[in-house]
This record gives C-alpha cells, sequence and structure tokens, in this order.
C-alpha cells in the first residue's frame, strides 16, 4: 500500500506534457543575406502565393469551341426547308451583333449559339408564316481571332477558323524573324522573355522551353483574342517600366547602372516609390530579381548595380515588402509596354552591317 502511495505522488510531481506540444529543436542562427548584391530566384516555393496567370491544359480542346457563339464579321448560310428561292448565302453579321434575314430584320446573333441564332429567326418569320423550319450553317468565320507581334516575318491578326496551337500561331505568322551578320541568318526572337497573354494576364506558357527544348506541354490552345508577343534579342538593350518620366525600351551603347538607367528613363514620377526598385534578370517565365535602394543609391550610402543585356527595372508606385507581390505587377507593367510598343513602332525587316 505505501508503494502504491509513493508512486502516485511520484507522478504528481513530474511536469505535464501537452500531448499537442513537439519537443523543442535547436536551430543554427541562419546567414544573413549580402545587402546589395543579394539575388533571389524566384522560382515559387511551394508555400508563395499563387502566380496570377492563367493556368492550361494544352492536351485538352480549347474551351471556345466547346460552345461556339457567334459575333461580328461571321458570315452564315440561310435557307428555309422546302423553298429553295428563299436561300440566302454570305450574309454577314453586321458590326453592332446583329442579322437579317428576309422579314427578320436586325435579330441579335452576337453571343449565341447557331441553334439559338436559329431559333430567333424562327420566331421572327413566324410572325408572317406558319410552321417555319429555318436552316441557318456557317460560311466563314471572322470573329475569332488572335493576333501576334513582335520578331515574326509576318506580324498581324489571324482568324480562329480551326484548333490552334501557339507553334502553329507562329507559323501562320511564317515564322520567327532572322537578321544578318557577316552574311549567315541569325533568329531575332528572344523566347526568354516572349509571351501568350489572355486578358492581360501572362498564360502559364514558356515559350522558351518549346521552342528550344522541344517540350509540347507548353504548347496551348489559342483562345480568340490571345496574343502572342515574340522579342527581340539584339544586344544592349533593357526595359525601366512603371513610376518614370519616358518607359519603354533603351538602347545600351555602354553598360548602365540602374541609377543611370532611370536618368536616362527621365528619372522618377512624381509618384515613385524610389526606396526598393525591382531588377528583374533572365526569363520572365521563372525569373532572378534583386532590390535596389535608389535613394540610399543617390545619397552615396550604397553601391549602384551594374545592368546587364535585357534586364528590366521596374519603379513601383505604391511601397512593397515581398518581392514576390510585386513581381506580377512588374510582369504585367512588361507586356504592356512592350506590346504598345511593338504596335506603335513596328519592327522592320533588320540587317546588321558586317562586322558588328
Amino acid at each position: 500500500m505505501r508503494l502504491f502511495q509513493l508512486l502516485i505522488c511520484l507522478c504528481l510531481l513530474l511536469p505535464v506534457r501537452d500531448a499537442g506540444a513537439q519537443e523543442p529543436r535547436l536551430h543554427a542562427a541562419p546567414e544573413p543575406p549580402s545587402p546589395s548584391e543579394y539575388w533571389e530566384d524566384l522560382r515559387p516555393p511551394e508555400a508563395a502565393e499563387p502566380e496570377p496567370e492563367i493556368r492550361v491544359v494544352p492536351s485538352r480542346s480549347p474551351v471556345w469551341q466547346s460552345r461556339y457563339t457567334l459575333g461580328p464579321g461571321d458570315t452564315l448560310n440561310f435557307s428555309i426547308y422546302d423553298r429553295a428561292d428563299l436561300s440566302r448565302e454570305n450574309v454577314q453579321i453586321g458590326p453592332d451583333g446583329t442579322v437579317s434575314y428576309l422579314q427578320a430584320v436586325a435579330v441579335r446573333a452576337q453571343g449565341l449559339t447557331l441553334d439559338e441564332l436559329r431559333l430567333s429567326i424562327e420566331q421572327e418569320l413566324s410572325k408572317y408564316q406558319r410552321n417555319v423550319k429555318v436552316i441557318v450553317t456557317p460560311s466563314q468565320v471572322g470573329s475569332k481571332s488572335f493576333a501576334i507581334i513582335g520578331r515574326v516575318r509576318k506580324p498581324g491578326s489571324f482568324p480562329l477558323e480551326r484548333p490552334t496551337t501557339v507553334l502553329e500561331g507562329i507559323a501562320l505568322a511564317e515564322g520567327i524573324e532572322v537578321g544578318t551578320l557577316r552574311n549567315s541568318l541569325f533568329e531575332l526572337a528572344d523566347f526568354e522573355r516572349s509571351f501568350v497573354a489572355r486578358k492581360g494576364r501572362k498564360l502559364a506558357v514558356d515559350l522558351a522551353k518549346l521552342y528550344y527544348q522541344g517540350d509540347f506541354s507548353q504548347n496551348a490552345y489559342l483562345e480568340p483574342d490571345d496574343y502572342i508577343f515574340v522579342a527581340s534579342n539584339l544586344e544592349n538593350e533593357i526595359y525601366v517600366i512603371g513610376e518614370v518620366r519616358e518607359p519603354g525600351r533603351l538602347r545600351m551603347p555602354v553598360k548602365l547602372t540602374v541609377a543611370q538607367a532611370i536618368g536616362e528613363a527621365g528619372g522618377f514620377t512624381e509618384a515613385a516609390f524610389q526606396a526598393r526598385v525591382l531588377v528583374i534578370r533572365g526569363s520572365i517565365h521563372e525569373p532572378v530579381t534583386q532590390i535596389v535602394n535608389l535613394r540610399e543609391v543617390l545619397q552615396a550610402r550604397a553601391p549602384d548595380i551594374r545592368l546587364q543585356n535585357r534586364d528590366i527595372v521596374f519603379v513601383s508606385r505604391s511601397p512593397f515588402d515581398l518581392v514576390e507581390r510585386i513581381l506580377d505587377t512588374a510582369i504585367v507593367t512588361f507586356m504592356q509596354t512592350v506590346s504598345a510598343e511593338v504596335v506603335n513602332q513596328a519592327y522592320l525587316p533588320l540587317a546588321i552591317p558586317a562586322g558588328q
């Protein structure tokens, strides 16, 4: 009995351990990163916030073809069962999205399927004749298209008459533009900075992997209003974008620093956040970044950073703490800047003189 009481007392004296608690672990103190020359690899970790890219599954059929809707520019054939004399061919849907057939005038067609339009036409014609059966067939697709701009032989807009992949889109533009150097041809495309855009956002398609490595998982189907931008691989170019007075592409006859590049772009705007300027290097699909405090650089309290060919310098409007939170905005701004530049200043065929 005394032994039993002794065991109970010992149990009461022992510290109680929470079942959900974990054993303490010792961790070595983390190594501090170097302050100004630290480049952060932004291949997103598992815990990182998802990028605002549209995820695509190229192996599936294009979404837009699962329910094809009509729009301005489409051409249709109309007929009535057993009345060949009332047939009409190549009737185009007007810019206002309407179409007319016999007494059915200005019937709304935009956004409807062929069957939905047929029912609307029959409903209008039923006011004038009984049991009318209308047949509607497509003649030519004109409302669905995609665009390709940049360093291709034939930039422009192309109709989406059938399922079309990214590579097929580049082929429709007659392939990549080439230049000459010492009587040798070379491609002018930089696929590390090329992209496919949908509704103002970058598709999760790495054109470098598709074109150079033959990774056909990147060969996405195009949707209406998509556009492909093929960047230039010419040497000595950088982009300064965001809150600078003259954003865009800069030629670099000599190596520039971040501060010099911003000066070449007209300097900061009044809304610029100067304390953290983002420099993007390498592919825009797997970028490596660096933060530069221009405020301290201009006060000679921090070293400036020398830029490399095709770096992107982004000046934010608002303060930010994590690179991941501003990188997406920088990439979207880059897309908008280069697209506007190519549209306004069309790339022309280029021949580089021998010896350069």
